[in-house]
């Protein structure tokens, strides 16, 4: 009988080392599972956000000579000079000299929501009206976006009546 108790003692020892032992590797292995689960899942989100990024850089490099376009049209930075140059070059192609300029960097309010900055022109030109005119159409083809807000004309003091003097006031853009 000592033998039977002796076995029973033994199997029962087994069972209970079997649950001790064996039943927490295979919960782990069932939690491992899930965590593969979760980390493939993961990796195809990753996957995809990575396939997203490619198919927007090529969307990107077939829009590139719009967006240099835009770019030169409203700069990322202020450039006085590149203004001063663009307007003095539209200015000698139409036959006017310009001969005084202001020009001031203003930031647009900042409760306004424009993304972008102005540089407040003042021009002063000397030539005669069909100059102008064909300055003012040039600036209107211009890369570079300048609104006119005015056009002030006064006979130059030369005692020529086809030379008139001229006062043209505009603004142009740049991002924040």
């Amino acid at each position: 009988m000592n033998k039977n108790y002796i076995g029973a003692g033994l199997i029962a020892i087994a069972i209970v080392l079997f649950w001790a032992l064996a039943l927490p590797l295979y919960n782990r292995i069932s939690d491992l599972d899930i965590a593969i689960k979760e980390r493939e899942d993961l990796l195809k989100s990753r996957s995809t956000i990575i396939a997203n990024i490619q198919e927007l850089n090529k969307e990107y490099q077939k829009r590139l000579p719009d967006i240099t376009k835009l770019s030169a049209i409203v700069p990322s930075k202020k450039s006085v000079a590149e203004v001063l140059s663009a307007i003095n070059d539209v200015s000698v192609k139409n036959g006017m000299e310009l001969f005084s300029s202001s020009i001031v960097g203003q930031k647009t309010s900042d409760t306004n929501d424009s993304p972008f900055n102005l540089l407040s022109l003042e021009m002063g030109l000397n030539g005669n009206y069909p100059g102008m005119t064909n300055f003012l159409r040039a600036l209107e083809r211009n890369l570079r976006l300048i609104d006119i807000t005015s056009v002030d004309a006064a006979v130059s003091g030369l005692g020529n009546t086809s030379a008139l003097n001229f006062v043209v006031k505009g603004n142009a853009y740049y991002l924040k």
